[in-house]
């Protein structure tokens, strides 16, 4: 091991397992102590020298922490080079940032106080709020932006998103908790599709805003899917009962939001929810609504569109040829789906419909919107700079039979 590497997981030895631990003036310099990190990260040869030397100096500015590094680099020393000892995940710890959302659900409580298994695929008769905590693993591949100072540094001997629930009272609650304040910073509601359970859906959230390098509050709405791949038709079912649920958390959030805005991205099945609450939300002012690859009926769809009440920013729709799991829905609903581009694709005032066709997506080509770095590039841009899509790099305009719509570039 190199002499770098030992000065890296050193700290992460020193660092504290809780990153609510972190002394305060430990914690003044985190965020350019993960800087030097992922200088020293994907610094090589000679070019090793300066970031190292950083890091150094830097540490020196908290002598107390300085001598726990000292001690756990010369552990690391001895037990690798004196004992010729192997390296093993005892002692070698990931980076992760830790990200906190808050979460809104009508699952029902399992009681398990596992937080894996806290909520379950069935329904509740109310809402249960919540802060969940996650780790993302600092090498996941849009991590190399700069991180909201909300983010805590956390060293973990495993690559796993490690997941803790914090019950709260209501959403007041939720959205003190996660720091906000007047004038109230935006806020990112993130409403998940088909065989997803809880565990993911938070993750999926986490994930979310850390690749859109978020500053405001994520939020997810999780609704009781059964997380089964034969349960289809049972999770069509919750999400159609979720959706008055959902039109009474819509408005709380929009009116708890104060003068930040509230944007929404909704995949999958989870746009059957959203695209009939925003039927039924009068007065509801939101910031940009996203449906991506939406499993909607597209004739619905489209009918829907047209009786939006409320207002927003900007509607969104991004849909592809290649979505095989949209493809299989309609072969079991016998109806073209709004995510599916192609002949007969959703094109209507008012949203700008986006196809992903061209993009090199996996195999179901299903989670291109949140997994693919040219759409996640395109999400921040729309999202986080509030671009059109004629000013979102990469995305070329096309016309349709029944209006204009966007595609990416090959």
């Amino acid at each position: 091991m190199e002499d770098f590497q030992l000065l890296a997981d050193a700290i992460a030895r020193a660092w504290p397992d809780d990153p609510t631990d972190v002394p305060p003036e430990v914690a003044a310099i985190e965020p350019e102590l993960l800087d030097g990190l992922r200088a020293l990260d994907g610094a090589v040869g000679a070019a090793v020298a300066l970031p190292e030397t950083r890091l150094l100096a830097l540490l020196d500015s908290v002598p107390r922490f300085r001598d726990r590094v000292d001690r756990e680099r010369d552990f690391l020393f001895y037990t690798l080079f004196e004992r010729g000892a192997q390296v093993d995940e005892g002692l070698r710890r990931i980076r992760h940032s830790q990200v906190e959302i808050g979460y809104v659900t009508d699952r029902a409580p399992t009681g398990a106080r596992v937080a894996e298994r806290r909520y379950g695929g069935q329904r509740a008769n109310d809402l249960s709020y919540g802060v969940a905590r996650v780790g993302i693993p600092d090498d996941h591949r849009m991590g190399r932006l700069p991180r909201p100072r909300s983010w805590r540094l956390w060293f973990r001997p495993d690559r796993e998103s490690h997941l803790e629930l914090d019950g709260t009272t209501g959403l007041t609650d939720v959205l003190t908790r996660l720091g906000t304040r007047a004038p109230g910073p935006d806020l990112l509601v993130f409403v998940h599709g088909y065989n997803v359970g809880f565990p993911d859906a938070v993750r999926r959230t986490a994930q979310l805003a850390y690749d859109l390098n978020f500053t405001g509050v994520p939020l997810l709405y999780s609704w009781p899917s059964v997380a089964e791949t034969l349960s289809y038709f049972v999770d069509g079912e919750n999400a159609a009962a979720s959706q008055r649920h959902f039109r009474t958390f819509l408005r709380v959030v929009a009116g708890e939001a104060g003068d930040g805005r509230v944007h929404v991205v909704a995949h999958s099945m989870g746009n059957r929810i959203l695209s009939e609450a925003l039927t039924a939300v009068d007065s509801c002012r939101l910031g940009h609504v996203v449906f991506a690859a939406p499993d909607v009926d597209a004739g619905v769809f489209a009918d829907r569109v047209a009786g939006f009440t409320g207002t927003a920013e900007r509607y969104t729709l991004y849909t592809s040829a290649r979505d095989r799991a949209l493809a299989a829905a309609q072969r079991f609903v016998r109806h073209p789906r709004a995510g599916q581009a192609g002949p007969g694709m959703v094109v209507v005032k008012g949203v700008d419909t986006v196809d992903a066709t061209d993009l090199d997506t996996d195999f179901l080509s299903h989670s291109y919107v949140l997994e693919h770095r040219s759409v996640v590039a395109d999400l921040y841009a729309l999202i986080t700079h509030g671009r059109p899509p004629e000013e979102r790099f990469g995305l070329v305009p096309m016309m349709a039979p029944n209006g204009p719509y966007w595609k990416f570039r090959r």
